[in-house]
């Protein structure tokens, strides 16, 4: 049960009389569980939010897909991403789209009391921010970071392991998710804190749902895996009765025959976005419609990072990136598309594949 907009409103008006105690203008609040007790937005785990509540009790949330039935007086969307690639300028961004909504000069409070803010009052007021420094040594991922990785592949592995022998025509998605989930849990040997994004049938992608899997359709399966504070992100797609139509099993050959192509391509100093159209001129070739996504990212601490294969950003390849690439098609008569997804890291002697799963839809 989620929270209601009504309670919201009354937890709000609580918050202003504070407000009016402490002899304040207004409220910014911006950690995760604050912004859902205050306003019914839960946001996604890797995005930023935050909320504006002044003392006359008009409250503002800015967010990335901020549903229209939240209780806020304004809504302020943002771009979490571009061509589905999240960027690590979350709350940058929130804090660009929020500031033209605070009143000038006036005295605020703020929901200061989480670990960055209690640790960074530690520097002093001549503190300075690292965090984009920091960012772009993340980008280079030393030999026990790879080992992180590739044990949380190994998990992935195991989960299309056992969604390839589980799925077939009736199979329930929610009940083919929890079976992963067991699976996944018992080869990490504890509770994991993440397990992917896509877990649908005859769709793009996205959360599993209530629905029974039919005859003909394709399920694709990006699992996600994050052990130890370390991701795998790969992608698989199976036909679900196990015969691939004429036109399945032709949109996987092209994307099945582009992946050695763009592998070649791959060397340090080449323009990510460089690869992505390569990418999308083949399929264009082939008749399909292009890249509707990006062809891939970075992988690390975050299931999204630089390098982004993206048109929209402006990543270069270099020694020690690991990252994923998954091409994919979409059509109607795919019921509904295939993508595929393989994590590389890329060395001095050249690129190395982490992954090792079959590709086959069957």
């Amino acid at each position: 049960m989620k929270l209601t907009a009504e309670g919201c409103r009354a937890r709000q008006k609580r918050l202003v009389e504070v407000l009016a105690e402490q002899k304040l203008d207004g409220a910014i609040l911006s950690r995760r569980e604050h912004v859902y007790y205050f306003t019914g937005f839960l946001h996604g785990r890797f995005h930023g939010a935050a909320v504006y509540l002044g003392a006359d009790g008009r409250a503002s949330v800015v967010g990335a897909g901020v549903p229209e039935e939240v209780a806020a007086d304004q809504i302020i969307q943002y771009e979490g991403g571009y061509h589905a690639t999240m960027h690590s300028r979350q709350f940058e961004t929130v804090a660009e789209k929020l500031a033209p909504v605070l009143p000038k000069g006036a005295r605020l409070g703020a929901d200061l009391g989480g670990g960055i803010a209690c640790v960074a009052a530690l520097a002093g007021a001549g503190v300075v921010d690292l965090t984009r420094q920091i960012y772009r040594l993340r980008k280079r991922k030393h030999a026990d970071e790879v080992a992180a990785i590739r044990a949380a592949i190994r998990i992935a592995e195991v989960m299309y392991a056992t969604a390839k022998a589980a799925i077939h025509p009736g199979a329930d998605e929610v009940e083919i998710l929890a079976c992963l989930r067991a699976e996944a849990t018992k080869a990490a040997g504890e509770d994991l804190e993440h397990f992917g994004n896509d877990f649908r049938a005859n769709d793009l992608g996205g959360a599993a749902r209530r629905r029974r899997m039919e005859a003909g359709e394709l399920y694709i399966l990006d699992a996600g895996p994050s052990l130890h504070g370390y991701f795998a992100d790969n992608c698989r797609t199976f036909a679900v009765d196990r015969a691939p139509s004429a036109a399945q099993q032709q949109a996987w050959e092209h994307i099945d025959r582009l992946f050695p192509q763009l592998e070649a391509a791959i060397k340090p100093g080449l323009k990510a976005a460089d690869l992505f159209r390569q990418a999308d001129a083949y399929f264009k070739g082939k008749g399909y419609q292009g890249m509707i996504h990006h062809l891939g990212h970075g992988l690390g601490m975050c299931p999204h990072e630089t390098p982004e294969l993206n048109p929209h950003y402006d990543a270069v390849f270099e020694v020690g990136d690991v990252f994923t690439m998954e091409p994919g098609v979409y059509r109607g008569e795919l019921k509904a598309g295939i993508r595929l997804e393989e994590n590389y890291l890329l060395t001095e002697q050249g690129l190395e594949k982490l992954t090792s799963f079959p590709r086959s839809l069957v």
